[in-house]
């Protein structure tokens, strides 16, 4: 008898190991569709059911501005007017005040201070999401788009007619961008003691959803800081005028430098940087304008509440999406040229301009979206796509030219469509229609593997092709 227990519990110790092992990995964090890269000793852990995170990545990947107390064992964390306090062992947090019950409170481990991922984003505003399967959690700043119907009622106030909405503020490269939804003509201006550039947008006002994605005090005003510039340390920005309603963006330089402004596609406003040429400051190099990695945006469809097409058996395409999805993420990793950008990696939920502003915030070269087909009968079946604008027409010619013969399905051709993700994007945009989950034999290939596998590659060779790799 004590024969058979041993053997009873040696057979679960064995089905468990794996398991255990499994959850000792540190957790993934991917923050708008890009993994942060946490340094050795200090990564993410999965506590029961609460990832926590060292407080270095907080202040280094998040940019939150971050203090620890080493006497009172508490973690200050600020973001804008946004503030979150909590003491290691405690089950209370203050955040802007007010008292909030945690699940985990801040612990140390060996001389590192962890704190609770989750209510850490959330309470900064970020939309956090959790896939237990691949152990990532998905941290999205962008905030969610909300399509209003015509008629329907809507809590905020109207954009006064004739003016321009400042829908985004973003800094990479020594170059501003600003993206607004209608004609814009800046006035740009050096300004010394301290050293600062000055945008002012007339005829602007900030665009609500603008408004509820930021930290903005109760008058619109607010700040973002710059963590990797040799050149700017914050920038402001503010209702400067209200008539006629005049936006003001300020940028605080480290240095005096000058400004250039262009229009790029689609209301676009571009202003580059560059070091004064007397400042003795300015030794550093400046940073190469697209060179190096290309960056490509891969955009698994739908996610969330939106499943996407129900196929005959019953399965989701949001499901088929990402998988492939992540499969040609895979593969495209393993060239040293390219910068893989997803917009999801989980069952995460994100509106059609958020992926458009993933793509437009990483400057991406390309973007490709996936998708399954889907009709009202079980007849049409094949191979589609989907392209808007006319830059993007050689890449879907290319991808097409390689996805079809890798699947060996019906040739539906490469077509025009008014789709927001290739409309809005302001770089070559596809969006692949990888079979009908409607056709039993469609559907029968696209749920399995080997053909996700085929189509995965078929992409990725596409791509390759395309940027010259």
């Amino acid at each position: 008898m004590k024969k058979w227990e041993t053997a009873v519990l040696f057979v679960l110790f064995l089905c468990l190991f794996p398991v255990m092992a499994y959850a000792d990995r540190a957790p993934s964090i991917v923050l708008d569709g890009t993994a942060i890269h946490q340094k050795a000793g200090a990564t993410a852990e999965n506590t029961g059911k609460t990832v926590m995170v060292p407080i270095r990545i907080v202040s280094e990947n998040l940019g939150y501005d971050v203090k620890w107390d080493q006497a009172a064992q508490t973690v200050y964390v600020q973001r804008g007017t946004n503030s979150i306090e909590m003491t290691a062992g405690k089950d209370a947090a203050l955040v802007n005040g007010n008292v909030v019950n945690l699940d985990a409170p801040p612990l140390i481990k060996q001389g590192t201070t962890l704190v609770p991922l989750r209510f850490i984003g959330e309470g900064m505003g970020l939309r956090v999401g959790w896939d237990n399967g691949t152990k990532t959690v998905s941290l999205f700043s962008i905030p969610p788009v909300v399509d209003q119907e015509p008629g329907s009622d809507s809590e905020e106030k109207p954009t006064p007619v004739g003016l321009t909405e400042l829908q985004s503020i973003n800094y990479s490269g020594d170059r501003l961008i600003l993206t607004t939804n209608g004609t814009i003509s800046p006035k740009v201006s050096n300004i010394s003691g301290p050293e600062r550039i000055i945008v002012d947008l007339p005829n602007t006002t900030f665009a609500q959803a603008f408004l509820q994605g930021q930290s903005a005090n109760s008058d619109g005003s607010g700040s973002i800081a710059v963590q990797d510039s040799s050149l700017v340390s914050k920038i402001r920005y503010a209702t400067f005028s209200q008539s006629p309603s005049t936006v003001r963006v300020v940028l605080d330089l480290t240095q005096s430098a000058s400004a250039k402004w262009s229009l790029g596609e689609n209301n676009v406003l571009l202003i580059d940087l560059t070091p004064s040429t007397n400042d003795t400051s300015a030794t550093k190099p400046a940073l190469p304008e697209k060179e190096g990695k290309k960056v490509v945006v891969i955009d698994p469809g739908h996610g969330g509440r939106q499943s996407g097409a129900v196929s005959i058996t019953g399965a989701y395409e949001k499901d088929f999406n990402l998988a492939v999805g992540l499969k040609v993420k895979t593969i495209l990793e393993k060239n040293a040229d390219i910068q893989v950008v997803t917009t999801r990696q989980d069952d995460s939920e994100l509106s059609l301009q958020q992926r458009v502003d993933i793509a437009k915030l990483n400057q991406a070269d390309l973007f490709v979206s996936i998708h399954g087909n889907n009709f009202t009968t079980a007849v049409p079946n094949g191979i589609e796509t989907l392209y808007t604008r006319k830059e993007s027409e050689s890449l879907a010619v290319i991808l097409h030219k390689h996805v079809l013969p890798a699947t060996g399905l019906k040739d539906r051709g490469v077509k025009v469509a008014s789709l927001h993700v290739t409309r809005e994007t302001v770089m070559p945009a596809v969006l692949l229609e990888l079979g009908f989950l409607s056709n039993p034999t469609d559907e029968a290939l696209m749920l399995t593997e080997s053909y996700q596998d085929q189509c995965a590659q078929a992409i990725v060779n596409g791509i390759k092709e395309y940027l010259s790799l």
